[in-house]
């Protein structure tokens, strides 16, 4: 039989509290989701989200052969935002003096731009750094901004800051240290002088690490963050610098166009080179991420509001080991003819000699092999070299591939021939005696390069000794105008179409005389002919009008674009040739040009005893009295042309000093010895 259980009185006391806390949770509950609204409102408005631009990766650089040649690196960047800023002018101030403190203890140092030399009283403007014209421009809007008076001194604008940044008390007491009133004024000059802003956060520090990281996080000093950047590697220094060009901070005077399209003002973009040609391809798309702080500045939250979308990779039809040695090859060619110039002690005889460019494309396709522009620079420490760089009277900063423009001496003869072939003024039979002097005007009588004249040639010959006098003649004959109608065709005077920027140069005839004032007269069509008057082009338009010539007569689009491929390889783009237009040529000229430029290297001497079938011309380009340009252009090989070679040696006395890397170069591009014989390696397999 079961016992019947008594009531415990000394339980009530535990069933009360029971009982009196599911009350109190179910009236905080109901207050919670019916009343407490408000009170949820007023914790909510204690913080406040910042968005943060997540950067995407930038495409990477290749060359055709798959060689990286830029590639992205991780680093983090210290940054300070506007919008989580004490508005407060003496909050702002214990903020900003506390991150310096932070920051000095860390041993770094924050980057400002105010252009003083000295510390308090003793300060004087920095003279160096005003001759910048963005430095001079960026204190004259902050004058502005803060209504000084232009011409206020150096010290008297110091002074106006401390009273303007709140630096000292109603008594006139400076409130910190010397070292830290001094980093507030600079920081705070270049915060205003940048357009500091929400959408326009300021980068204090660059590439920091760990420590520095930490100790800004742990002391939570408010308004910085830590962004996460990539930062560009060059992989092969020194090598096609001109080509790949550099990436940077928005240029100025570009700000308005970029942000129309959609970049941020700390945005990186690409400044030159393939790297601002391809920038649509390069760039991805920047992602967001949000922060949720508290009225403290500490982070309670974030998300990830949109994801980055990595740049596509962009593979250049460079041959980064061809390019290579074609600088290395020019550069020494260059040193040589000074060298050899100096030691014969004649004027005048290639001492000048200090730059140059040698070009290789594709004559079947456009597709460009090497631009080697010398001097050159190295882009991995371009910012470090700058100084020297832009000082430099032999000007390595300017690409004398596409920029450079020369007159093209004797090269352009073959322009000549093709005019007059195909107008048929003259056959590859025509004979003319060359006496030296051409008398055909009365009033105007130039001579050939060789005294006593060549005598009798037809084309081939008069190609090969380049005859002056030759050229005269079928030059009268064939017209200006016709002349200039094929030259249009071959692409001299017109953009290769190459993605970079180049210079157009300028074809002489009538139309161009006319445009700077004077008149055409006869004897400019004679020096038209040779390659003289106006005439004046860019190394590549020089290959790209050879290719023409030997590929039967199509102008390809010249391009250093190869192929896009999205950033994990996945999927690829190719860039296929592009006909920009094609010339009438039959196959009576092109071989009348072709036989010409074999007899061309059979005669010259620094091509007579090349052993690979090719076919080269000369040209000794008149720039002054005295000086001359030396200038080459070769295809190879002779009878299934598939490369085409220009080079130009400014002050190379004679075209047969271009001739040396031209012909070093094409042995690189096919494995041969530097006389044009198979490798000892090849023979066999040959």
């Amino acid at each position: 039989m079961q016992k019947k259980r008594k009531f415990n009185l000394r339980t009530v006391p535990l069933y009360v509290i029971f009982a009196a806390a599911v009350v109190f949770f179910v009236i905080k509950l109901v207050n919670i989701q019916i009343t407490g609204t408000d009170r949820y409102v007023k914790t909510m408005s204690l913080t406040h989200e910042r968005e943060v631009t997540v950067q995407s990766l930038r495409g990477e650089i290749y060359d055709r052969n798959g060689v990286c040649l830029v590639k992205n690196e991780y680093s983090e960047s210290l940054m300070l935002d506007h919008a989580s800023l004490p508005a407060a002018v003496d909050e702002k101030n214990e903020v900003l003096a506390r991150l310096i403190g932070v920051l000095r203890d860390c041993g770094q140092e924050i980057t400002t731009l105010m252009p003083v030399r000295g510390t308090y009283p003793h300060i004087e403007y920095d003279e160096e750094a005003l001759k910048n014209v963005t430095a001079k421009n960026r204190l004259a809007r902050f004058l502005l901004y803060h209504n000084i008076r232009s011409d206020v001194g150096c010290l008297e604008l110091y002074e106006q800051l401390l009273e303007d940044f709140a630096l000292t008390d109603d008594r006139g007491e400076h409130i910190y240290d010397t070292e830290t009133e001094d980093q507030l004024i600079r920081l705070r000059y270049t915060l205003d002088a940048t357009d500091f802003a929400d959408d326009n956060p300021y980068r204090l520090l660059s590439d920091i690490d760990l420590i520095t990281e930490t100790a800004v996080l742990e002391n939570g000093c408010k308004g910085v963050y830590v962004k996460k950047e990539y930062k560009r590697v060059i992989c092969v220094p020194g090598v096609g610098s001109n080509i790949i060009g550099r990436t940077g901070k928005i240029p100025a005077d570009r700000v308005d166009e970029f942000l129309s399209r959609g970049y941020p003002y700390d945005a990186v973009v690409g400044l030159d080179g393939a790297e601002a040609a391809f920038e649509d391809i390069l760039r991805g798309e920047d992602g967001i991420t949000v922060f949720v702080e508290d009225s403290y500045g500490n982070v309670v939250d974030s998300y990830v509001k949109k994801e980055p979308v990595p740049g596509k990779n962009v593979y250049l039809t460079i041959d980064i080991g061809l390019q290579a040695e074609a600088e290395r090859l020019l550069g020494e060619q260059v040193k040589k003819i000074a060298a050899q110039g100096r030691a014969s002690g004649i004027p005048d005889n290639g001492e000048k000699a200090d730059s140059g460019a040698l070009t290789v494309m594709s004559s079947k396709t456009g597709q460009v092999l090497a631009l080697a522009s010398y001097p050159t620079y190295d882009l991995s420490t371009f910012s470090e070299d700058y100084p020297d760089l832009a000082s430099d009277p032999a000007k390595p900063l300017f690409d004398r591939c596409l920029s450079g423009t020369y007159q093209p001496g004797s090269t352009f003869k073959l322009a000549t021939a093709v005019a007059a072939l195909m107008s048929r003024k003259i056959t590859p039979d025509t004979e003319i005696y060359d006496s030296w002097r051409y008398e055909y005007y009365k009033d105007y009588q130039p001579t050939c390069w060789r005294s006593g004249g060549h005598g009798l040639l037809n084309l081939t010959d008069a190609i090969g000794a380049s005859c002056n006098y030759y050229f005269y003649e079928i030059g009268r004959l064939t017209g200006i105008e016709t002349m200039n109608k094929y030259c249009t065709m071959l692409g001299l005077g017109e953009y290769t179409g190459i993605e970079l920027p180049e210079n157009k140069g300028i074809l002489a005839g009538p139309e161009y005389k006319q445009s700077i004032n004077k008149v055409w007269v006869p004897g400019d069509t004679l020096q038209a002919a040779i390659g003289q008057s106006d005439n004046s082009f860019n190394p590549l338009q020089l290959s790209s009008y050879i290719s023409t010539i030997v590929n039967g007569g199509n102008r390809y689009k010249a391009t250093v674009l190869y192929k896009v491929c999205n950033y994990s390889g996945s999927e690829e783009e190719i860039n296929g040739p592009q006909i920009l237009n094609t010339a009438e040529l039959n196959e009576m000229t092109i071989d009348a040009v072709k036989r010409g430029m074999r007899r061309s290297k059979e005669l010259t001497s620094t091509t007579k005893y090349y052993n690979y079938p090719i076919g080269t011309k000369t040209g000794t380009a008149q720039t002054s009295k005295t000086n001359n340009n030396a200038v080459l252009v070769a295809f190879a090989p002779y009878n299934d042309p598939e490369i085409t070679l220009s080079c130009v040696i400014e002050n190379g006395a004679s075209g047969v000093n271009a001739a040396a890397p031209v012909l070093k170069t094409i042995s690189y591009y096919f494995g041969l010895d530097e006389n044009g014989n198979p490798l000892p390696a090849q023979n066999e397999e040959n």
